[in-house]
């Protein structure tokens, strides 16, 4: 079985791609960078978007750690805010919460928003694919969210699961992506396809 190295700390994100591999039997073993490499895995987010800093990550590691590495970066953009949080809202999300865009949103009607997920896979020699995906949508008036693994949604274990998942509910859809099973979601949402692509490409690759 071919191994990959993601580069992220992220667990839920590490859960997510296993999810994906096992859904659909792609036969790749996907290493916790972190864990592997401590933190020679970890880099500078470096960038204007998400396919800058995937793309940046994913090559900076590559060429440290010796081996063939993945990377993700995904975005969350409000119309209504100027594009807050943006590339920014991983940390957004964890100084102020869902309950900030939910707040600064609450008298305003054009509750348009997108997530866009950027997924690079980098060579040590410089070689690097981006995968791309985005979705559109509009805000919640409120969170909602099922009994679903942390990639998906919020629960007890960790308030940031599913990242804004909670109030985001996704063109010609009538609930939140966090109430939507991963087994539903997995043809057309943002990180999922971009995994499948990304592993993909990887079984492709000559030995």
């Amino acid at each position: 079985m071919k191994q990959i190295v993601f580069a992220t700390g992220n667990h839920s994100k590490l859960a997510q791609i296993r999810f994906v591999a096992g859904h659909y039997d792609i036969p790749i073993e996907i290493i916790n960078g972190k864990e592997t490499y401590g933190d020679n895995a970890s880099y500078e987010e470096i960038g204007d978007n998400v396919s800058d800093v995937a793309r940046n990550g994913a090559i900076m590691v590559a060429k440290r750690i010796g081996v063939p590495v993945i990377t993700e970066d995904t975005d969350f953009r409000v119309d209504a805010l100027g594009g807050i949080p943006g590339i920014h809202a991983g940390a957004f999300l964890k100084q102020y919460g869902r309950g900030e865009i939910l707040y600064r949103m609450r008298d305003v009607k054009n509750r348009n928003a997108a997530i866009r997920s950027a997924v690079a896979y980098a060579t040590p020699e410089g070689t690097c694919n981006v995968f791309h995906r985005t979705i559109e949508g509009h805000i919640a008036h409120e969170e909602h969210y099922g009994d679903y693994p942390d990639w998906i949604a919020p629960n007890e274990h960790n308030a940031y699961g599913g990242g804004y998942n909670a109030i985001f509910i996704p063109q010609d859809r009538e609930k939140t992506l966090a109430e939507i099973s991963p087994e539903e979601a997995m043809p057309w949402s943002y990180r999922e396809q971009n995994f499948v692509n990304v592993l993909t490409y990887i079984i492709g690759l000559p030995e």
